[in-house]
């Protein structure tokens, strides 16, 4: 057999090996959409190689087949099982397709079911691009989030719709600066396409529970995008203190848990409201290191 032929079957774990070396070398410096893009290339390489292992153990048996799987694991790659990797390319195809339909329907079910009105944009905050819609919407909990919907229309027949939610309970909590550091928080969120990438991250986590690799890799996405979130925030309003507030209101003082998607808090849970903690902290040094005037608490 030609090298180049054995070298071209083992593809798949090469790039998703590269790729993985990649986000690893980038997760702390580069770019939301850099980082982001280079999770989606990850992602899409381990669910082909997932979806492809399962094809092999239901052709060769089903369950009683991972052992032998597991003990020959490159028999995967044999050049001889080419139907199996586009069987295994079109289950990753679906699985995808699943998780990107499911986070659409799941955005627009908040609107439907939720009902929320207009809400006026903070006064001190710069104007949102036209695709920008924050509401409000009927609800005690103390929460925030943000997802983004495909719509019909524009040039390429499809356009985008960012979408701010913000609930009674969350408003009733905050002083102006608070709510104004909250809003710049969600706009964090959205100029680094938070909305796009990892609400489908997450979505897709939840729908395959049992694998580990996407849901550690949703929970350090999440928890590196809260933190940058936070700091845009502080960029755009220079008031650090006053996100921390909002922030330990909608946890310490309430204890209520994070809405599902793109959510002030982040993850939930203890380990969610460990993490909140942490962002608190990481605010109020920064706000004791003199780079920010001192803010009046309204």
């Amino acid at each position: 057999m030609p090298a180049a032929t054995v070298a071209l079957s083992y593809t798949p774990i090469i790039l998703w090996v590269a790729v993985g070396v990649g986000l690893l070398a980038t997760y702390r410096r580069a770019t939301s959409t850099t980082v982001f893009r280079l999770a989606a290339v990850f992602l899409a390489t381990w669910a082909l190689l997932a979806t492809t292992g399962l094809v092999w153990v239901l052709g060769h048996g089903g369950p009683s087949a991972l052992v032998p799987l597991i003990t020959a694991p490159l028999s995967l790659f044999s050049t001889a099982t080419p139907q199996v990797w586009i069987e295994g390319a079109l289950g990753a195809f679906v699985v995808f397709l699943a998780a990107f339909l499911l986070n659409q329907v799941v955005g627009r079910g908040f609107l439907a079911i939720l009902r929320p009105e207009p809400l006026r944009w903070p006064d001190r905050l710069p104007a949102p691009v036209a695709r920008t819609s924050l509401f409000r919407f009927a609800s005690r909990r103390a929460e925030a989030f943000t997802f983004t919907l495909l719509e019909r229309g524009g040039p390429r027949l499809l356009r985008r719709r960012d979408i701010i939610l913000v609930a009674d309970g969350l408003l009733r909590e905050l002083s102006l600066e608070e709510w104004e550091a909250v809003v710049a928080h969600e706009l964090g969120h959205l100029s680094e396409l938070d909305g796009r990438y990892l609400t489908f991250f997450r979505t897709l986590a939840r729908m395959m529970r049992w694998d580990p690799v996407l849901a550690y890799l949703a929970d350090a996405l999440t928890r590196r995008e809260e933190f940058r979130a936070d700091l845009d925030a502080v960029a755009l309003t220079s008031r650090p203190r006053a996100l921390a507030r909002a922030l330990y209101k909608a946890t310490v003082r309430s204890g209520t848990p994070t809405a599902q998607g793109m959510a002030l808090l982040g993850i939930g849970g203890r380990r969610g409201q460990r993490q909140t903690v942490e962002r608190i902290r990481r605010l109020v040094a920064l706000a004791e290191s003199g780079r920010f005037p001192e803010e009046p608490v309204v």
